[in-house]
């Protein structure tokens, strides 16, 4: 089942608002009736009918024939209620999965993204407010509430089709040869472009803390430690005392996770500690850490951690860049790479990039390599996340422009989304069969 994107969030505002305005005559919105109900909840009609407004649009912006006459309107309709009613499905399925979380954070961060995307269309905000208030949708603040309810459902369904992918409670059908042709044949207008891709490998210095900020970090551990077997809560003293900028906010919430996913020194102790129990100091090549296990289920766990980052010098830095430039002469010398990464590269850093999108590297190797030709040595050049700094030698291999996918190219992916989308869909006509659904349109 393909999750469409949270409504709006692409931009088809400006494409909905003068179709809305064509088809106003053949599109009833009627807010006080109900479509349909799945299990105890309503889909009220104006939810088909602002889905159908936004098929139209998507239509008439991809070139595709608009249906005009009520009859293929009402099947349009029929359809998208029918989609709806899967949607509603899995949501209720996902809030009762207890694996399922999704925070408030992940919601307001991704709507807030979809708002801005979308406000980005217009020219300016007094234009962005007048399209909301002729499309129905209020002011800003409204249109964002709108949007997070969506986003949250979009990332429940999400979760819970991989929760259960994980844990192979889906039985996908692989698809026939016949039929990824067809797939690709009906889809083929509507798949994104190749982006501009390189290749590329790389050796990244990371600069090493001195003994005495190794020390000093430990110090810190082991005192937050005392707290936290005197009774201290594990969420606050990550938000005050944790080292790791993507989870301290949320009191050092981790999720869940498998094996694999974690550095191994954190892995083997947090797979041995029992819900509730915080573990001795840990350390890990970014520093130390306690950790405490929420909950477990087969093969995955949920947890939070405390990082303890020993502080890197400014000399440290400058110890990692000179040992960078040598890596790079060596290089341009003709020494041996794979004797160098071997040597030099940091285990936690990706070493191949092989045909990616240009812009998914970060923005100083898209710099370095846009200024550079393939068969060159680049670098040394400084990578940054905030106060973290390492230094990357780069070997450029090669550069494809951007350009249209072959069927070959998308065969693996349309092959991994058709046999999980049969998997879904088998899902669906069982929860059909279990939930309560009473269809009015």
């Amino acid at each position: 089942m393909r999750t469409r994107p949270a409504a709006l969030a692409l931009g088809v505002l400006a494409w909905a608002l003068p179709l809305r305005a064509q088809q106003q005559e053949a599109v009833f919105v009627a807010v006080d009736r109900i479509a349909a109900i799945v299990g105890d909840t309503p889909i009220p009609l104006s939810r088909v009918d602002e889905e159908l407004n936004l098929a139209l649009a998507e239509m008439q912006r991809a070139g595709r024939p608009v249906p005009q006459d009520s009859t293929a309107i009402a099947a349009l309709r029929r359809e998208l209620l029918e989609r709806l009613i899967d949607e509603e499905l899995l949501v209720q399925q996902a809030r009762r999965d207890t694996t399922v979380e999704v925070t408030d954070q992940q919601v307001q961060s991704a709507a807030e993204a979809s708002l801005r995307q979308t406000r980005s269309q217009f020219a300016t905000e007094f234009e962005f407010r007048r399209q909301l208030e002729l499309a129905g949708l209020g002011t800003p603040d409204e249109y964002r509430r709108m949007l997070g309810d969506q986003v949250r459902r979009r990332l429940l369904t999400q979760t819970l089709i991989q929760r259960m992918t994980e844990r192979g409670d889906l039985r996908p059908i692989p698809p026939t040869e016949d039929e990824l042709r067809a797939f690709w044949e009906t889809t083929r207008r509507d798949q994104p472009r190749r982006p501009a891709t390189v290749s590329a490998r790389q050796i990244v210095i990371r600069p090493q803390p001195a003994p005495e900020a190794k020390a000093a970090a430990r110090a810190r551990a082991d005192s937050v430690l005392r707290e936290l077997r005197a009774g201290a809560d594990f969420a606050s003293a990550a938000r005050r005392f944790s080292d790791d900028a993507g989870t301290k906010a949320d009191g050092g919430d981790l999720g869940w996770f498998r094996r694999g996913r974690m550095v191994r020194e954190f892995e083997q102790v947090a797979f041995m500690l029992r819900p509730g129990q915080v573990s001795e100091v840990v350390e890990t090549p970014f520093g130390y850490h306690l950790i405490q296990v929420e909950r477990i289920e087969p093969a995955e766990l949920k947890a939070r951690h405390i990082l303890f980052a020993p502080a890197i010098s400014d000399s440290n830095r400058a110890v990692a860049r000179v040992l960078a430039d040598s890596v790079a002469t060596a290089l341009r010398a003709g020494a041996s790479y794979d004797s160098l990464l071997r040597r030099y590269h940091d285990p936690l850093e990706q070493s191949l990039f092989d045909a990616v999108a240009l812009t998914d590297l970060s923005p100083a190797q898209q710099t370095a390599l846009a200024a550079s030709t393939p068969g060159e040595i680049v670098g040394a050049i400084e990578l940054s996340d905030g106060d973290r700094i390492r230094y990357a030698v780069i070997r450029f291999d090669d550069r494809k422009p951007e350009g249209e996918y072959s069927f070959d190219e998308l065969r693996d992916r349309i092959r991994t989304e058709l046999s999980r989308d049969s998997g879904v869909r088998r899902y669906l006509q069982e929860l059909r069969k279990r939930v309560y659904i009473d269809v009015r349109l």
